[in-house]
């Protein structure tokens, strides 16, 4: 009779077993499709930030900037909030009268619980009529708040030849 007993509790505990773990599995690929679609949100915020700046669209600009923004300059000037660092681009940066453009590359992404996230990115400002062709690396960093990325720190800083 006990031997009984254990084969038939010993069976109830695999079949438990074997019922939990494809709602263990899909709570897994839930999660891994919700760290995804996350992380690719910011990296489309990323692209629209430098996106915007390099096609000097100051609705898509201003957009992604937050109001409590940062910017530490290349030269270490400090730039607080969004007044501070969307007006002098877009009144000075946005209408220069020489071309420029600042291709870049992303090297390296962090996203946390898809709240905040930072890039670095390999970049470089070109005025080629001015002979310029200046390398930074900039630091961006950002929120998410409202099921909405923004921009909320900039440091831009010289690469050195």
């Amino acid at each position: 009779m006990r031997k009984r007993y254990y084969a038939a509790l010993a069976g109830l505990v695999v079949a438990a077993a074997e019922i939990g773990v494809p709602a263990a599995a899909a709570s897994d690929q839930r999660a891994e499709s919700e760290r995804q679609a996350c992380q690719r949100a910011f990296d489309r915020a990323v692209w629209e930030d430098m996106d915007s700046y390099n096609k000097r669209d100051e609705a898509r600009y201003r957009a992604i900037i937050h109001r409590n923004m940062v910017t530490v300059g290349r030269k270490g000037q400090l730039f607080i909030g969004y007044e501070a660092n969307v007006e002098p681009v877009v009144d000075v940066q946005f209408k220069l009268p020489y071309e420029w453009s600042m291709p870049w590359t992303v090297t390296h992404t962090v996203v946390e619980d898809c709240k905040m996230g930072f890039a670095i990115l390999d970049a470089y400002y070109k005025v080629p009529s001015q002979n310029i062709d200046r390398h930074y690396t900039i630091s961006l960093t950002l929120v998410r708040e409202h099921g909405k990325w923004q921009v909320i720190k900039d440091t831009v800083t010289d690469v050195l030849p």
